[in-house]
């Protein structure tokens, strides 16, 4: 029985040991954990939904293994066409829910865009964007450089669609001088701001002068500090006038009709000439509220080419192909064409079309003389000329009655002159009334004054005066005499003003707009349009707010805006230094803006003293003020240093004077400063002993001592041994402190650092030590346990069982 219990003792001591060495066996020496488990994941059913953004794409109950899951394991489950946003893991349990986020996976298509400013297509082409319902966001990416997107909102991406997609340009504003040009006149002008880049003249509208508009429009380019002129003209208004359309003596057309006032070009009825014909007059005519004006028309005729005979009997005189008018016309039309002495014999209509046919008979009038002449005016113009029939009786003498002369002009030369056949003849002819000229008047400053058609030269011998012509009011002719006259050319003529300057009206106006007086001033002496601010006498005590030049018109009334000039305030100082002793004063300027406020610094200070309190201060115009000044000390410091640079002494002198910064004050040896006590200057080496430096300052200055030398002992005594008795023996040498070197070189913050690093090694080895004594002694946890102490346990509880079992066995 005592057997049994021990047996049964043993097992359970062999099985307790077993299972503690079993519980330690998965512990490594690394620190790693094996587990010998092996875990099966259950399957659960959750309620998962899908969703892109807000809406809800899929979802339902699904099967996933139980436990904490990848979102991975959800792949199988997202709907066709989109992907997981999400990553990481989720808890899956029976009855859990859970939200799971997707995108759209987008898939690119080709699109046709165009990028359109207005109607002008700026860009374009195909192009891949995500397919679907797409923001124009997406579309940025393509815009042309320089321009962005005006509209937003979605829109939808197919393949092979098209879209057009509204810019506009990103303005940027340069400045830029811009000249308003009525003809050659300045209206206005100056910098303005205008977007930069190619811009349309639209955008200068707000900058055009009130009363006119602009006459050009389309493009320009907007360039920091380039110049442009843009034609203006004034804005007219509207009058109603009788007009008769005449055609010869027959009224074709008339009524009363609306045009603009003022001085007008015939062009300006185009619109009103009756159907038919066109105008057969040039040039300008003045426009008036219930004037009447007989406008010269004529019809308008389609002509076509005919080849035309002129035949007498069986003979061709002349032919080839002429102008006639369409249609039925009569033979009257071809009088023009007719040889030179011949008539027609045929009278009535003909038919005349494109490339028709018609011989015309002719008959020769009678036995004059043909010849050919080219009529010119006094000038050398051509007035024209042909073939013309004189001499009648054929004696060989002609007239020149007998020429027919171009419209409007007369002979110059008249009586009889000998003819022969054939003979070519070179006319001068003067014109019959007066000509009409185009004028344009300008001042010696290259300023417009105005102008117009003017009549001239009335005996028609192409020579006219300047005196015929009316000039504007306060101008005076430049050029005096004769001149020829041509019709086709414009003359620019310069003047002089009678009265030098232009005398325009000045309001001037102070900043909140009161009145300051003004008057009539002459300005622009140079006449060229544009005057000097500075040309302006200004009420006393003010000065312009803007200056440069201005363009001026005569008469015009201009306010000019002023400032007050500020005016000092007079103050009297009294200085005093910090004992209250008085040095100096007076009256000073201060405050020159007229703002109540001086600064200290506007003050003249006295030589050799300097403020205690700076900054601004208020003032009153004759106040006095007591202001406490320091005197700037002049301070000097000398080093007395050995030959070898050691510092011997250093001492700090003070002036105790004031003094102008101009002017230095002497420190002298022996006076200022002494040499240190028991030092002399070093023998050999060239020394100041007079240290001058500039009153105020502060300065320094090194001087060489060396030591005086000291007369030897005149009995010696030889020092007595030292005691060798009771020797105490040193201390452990690594518990003594580390020497301290002392070097002049090194500053005692370079000692202080070397010593700290000293303390840091020291404490750095310490740590190191405390750290591996630690270790040695720390308890065996799991991480220091060694191995070998489970296996042993297990190896002594086996032993001990198989002993029991042997020594049972031999009982």
């Amino acid at each position: 029985m005592y057997r049994k219990k021990l047996l049964k003792g043993c097992l359970v001591a062999a099985l307790a040991i077993a299972m503690a060495a079993t519980s330690l066996s998965p512990v490594m020496s690394n620190g790693a954990a094996v587990v010998h488990a092996e875990e099966t994941a259950e399957t659960v059913t959750m309620n998962i939904q899908f969703k892109c953004g807000d809406e809800a794409i899929a979802g339902g109950d699904y099967f996933v293994p139980g436990g904490v899951q990848n979102y991975s394991v959800l792949e199988q489950y997202v709907p066709e066409g989109y992907k997981m946003t999400t990553s990481g893991d989720f808890y899956a349990e029976d009855g859990g829910k859970e939200v799971v986020n997707i995108e759209k996976v987008s898939t690119d298509v080709t699109m046709n865009i165009q990028f359109k400013d207005g109607d002008e297509v700026v860009a374009g082409g195909d192009y891949t964007v995500p397919a679907g319902v797409q923001n124009y966001s997406v579309l940025e990416q393509y815009v042309p450089e320089g321009y962005e997107m005006t509209v937003s909102g979605d829109f939808t991406a197919e393949d092979g669609a098209h879209l057009e997609v509204s810019i506009k340009k990103i303005s940027t504003d340069v400045i830029m001088n811009v000249q308003f040009k009525d003809g050659d006149e300045v209206v206005a002008g100056g910098d303005y701001f205008v977007p930069a880049g190619v811009q349309n003249y639209s955008v200068l509208e707000q900058y055009v002068p009130e009363g006119y508009e602009m006459t050009v429009s389309g493009d320009f380019m907007a360039e920091d500090g380039a110049t442009l002129e843009v034609s203006v003209k004034k804005i007219t208004t509207d009058v109603i006038m009788n007009i008769q359309f005449k055609d010869g003596d027959e009224v074709v057309a008339g009524g009363d009709y609306f045009l603009p006032e003022g001085v007008q070009n015939y062009s300006i009825l185009e619109q009103y000439v009756p159907e038919g014909y066109k105008l057969s007059v040039s040039g300008d005519f003045m426009v008036t509220e219930g004037g009447k004006e007989v406008v010269r028309v004529e019809r308008i005729s389609t002509e076509v080419i005919m080849n035309i005979q002129f035949k007498d009997g069986d003979k061709v005189v002349a032919g080839g192909d002429y102008f006639v008018p369409e249609g039925v016309q009569n033979y009257s039309v071809l009088a023009q064409y007719v040889p030179a002495g011949y008539k027609m014999t045929v009278s009535g209509d003909f038919m005349a079309e494109e490339n028709g046919k018609l011989v015309v008979n002719v008959e020769k009038i009678n036995k004059g003389t043909i010849i050919n002449v080219s009529y010119t005016d006094p000038q050398g113009n051509s007035l024209g000329g042909g073939d013309y029939v004189v001499d009648l009786d054929g004696d060989g003498i002609a007239n020149y009655s007998e020429l027919a002369l171009p419209v409007g002009y007369k002979l110059n030369v008249t009586g009889d002159f000998f003819v022969t056949e054939g003979q070519h003849y070179d006319i001068v002819l003067n014109r019959e009334g007066a000509a009409i000229i185009h004028v344009v008047f300008k001042s010696e400053g290259g300023k417009n004054l105005g102008g117009g058609d003017f009549f001239v030269d009335e005996d028609g011998d192409g020579i006219a005066n300047y005196d015929e012509l009316t000039l504007p009011e306060g101008y005076e002719l430049k050029e005096t005499g004769d001149f020829f006259v041509d019709t086709t050319k414009t003359y620019e003529i310069t003047l002089n003003k009678e009265i030098d300057g232009t005398i325009i009206n000045v309001v001037y106006v102070d900043e909140n707009g009161n009145n300051l007086g003004g008057g009539d001033y002459f300005v622009d002496m140079d006449d060229d349009g544009i005057a000097n601010y500075s040309e302006l006498t200004l009420p006393e005590g003010y000065e312009l707010v803007v200056t440069g030049d201005f363009f001026v018109i005569p008469g015009k009334s201009y306010t000019v805006e002023l400032k007050k000039i500020p005016e000092s305030t007079i103050i009297n100082v009294t200085f005093e230094d910090e004992a209250g002793n008085v040095l100096g004063g007076g009256d000073y300027f201060v405050d020159e803006d007229g703002d109540g406020v001086a600064n200290y610094s506007e003050l003249d200070l006295p030589v050799g003293y300097e403020l205690i309190v700076t900054g601004d201060f208020f003032v009153e115009n004759g106040a006095h003020y007591d202001i406490t000044l320091k005197m700037r000390e002049t301070v000097l410091t000398v080093t007395f240093e050995d030959v070898d640079g050691n510092v011997i002494d250093k001492v700090t002198c003070e002036a105790g004077v004031p003094g102008s910064p101009d002017d230095t004050y002497v420190f002298a040896l022996g006076e200022a400063f002494q040499l240190p006590e028991g030092y002399q200057l070093a023998e050999g080496v060239d020394q100041i002993t007079d240290i001058e430096i500039p009153y105020g300052s502060v300065g320094g200055h090194t001087m060489i001592v060396e030591k005086i030398a000291s007369e030897e002992p005149s009995d010696p005594t030889t020092p007595e041994e030292p005691s060798t008795e009771d020797p105490t023996t040193p201390e452990d040498p690594s518990a003594t402190e580390d020497p301290v070197i002392t070097d002049d070189t090194q500053s005692g913050d370079d000692v202080k650092a070397d010593t700290v690093k000293d303390e840091t090694k020291v404490n750095d080895t310490k740590a190191d030590k405390t750290n591996s004594d630690n270790k040695d002694g720390a308890p065996q946890t799991g991480d220091t346990t060694s191995p070998v102490i489970p296996v042993a346990a297990g190896g002594l509880s086996l032993a001990a069982i198989i002993g029991v079992l042997a020594r049972k066995r031999t009982k």
